[in-house]
């Protein structure tokens, strides 16, 4: 995607498309690896409460005025965290590899995001720091089921 002017109400936007498919992405994980079905089922459910927690910040603290004049000049919102498959034929290392990548995506795109919201109320890059925080650790989690 080419670099634009994205206006926070977009990235909201990708963020709970982002979040919804990492929840699948956990849940087909939990169906491939059964023995490990109560922690993956346990990271979908983190996805969409991070989905909640910043589509409610956004709606609580957003005005119109707010959108209109604040955009996310030079972000450039793309692909890369979407289209992850999981298969059946898959190792659990495999498989988590891609989640752990994903995750790490996910962490650096919304520390991102919270640097460029700086200059909005307090609880804007606060939630997309929490979400990044949640993200980091669950990528150090992913990487324990590894060993």
């Amino acid at each position: 995607m080419t670099e634009q002017t994205i206006t926070a109400a977009a990235v909201i936007t990708f963020c709970s498309a982002l979040e919804d498919g990492s929840a699948e992405l956990y849940e087909t994980l939990s169906g491939c690896f059964p023995e490990h079905a109560a922690a993956l089922s346990g990271y979908a459910a983190d996805c969409r409460k991070a989905k909640l927690h910043v589509v409610r910040t956004y709606q609580e603290t957003i005005t119109d005025a707010l959108e209109a004049g604040y955009a996310f000049d030079g972000l450039t919102l793309g692909d890369s965290m979407f289209g992850i498959a999981v298969t059946s034929e898959m190792s659990l290392a495999e498989a988590l590899a891609q989640a752990i990548a994903l995750e790490s995506a996910a962490a650096a795109f919304y520390v991102d995001i919270a640097d460029r919201s700086q200059g909005l109320l307090a609880t804007i890059p606060g939630a997309f720091r929490r979400v990044a925080r949640t993200r980091a650790q669950r990528q150090q989690r992913l990487a324990a089921l590894v060993h």
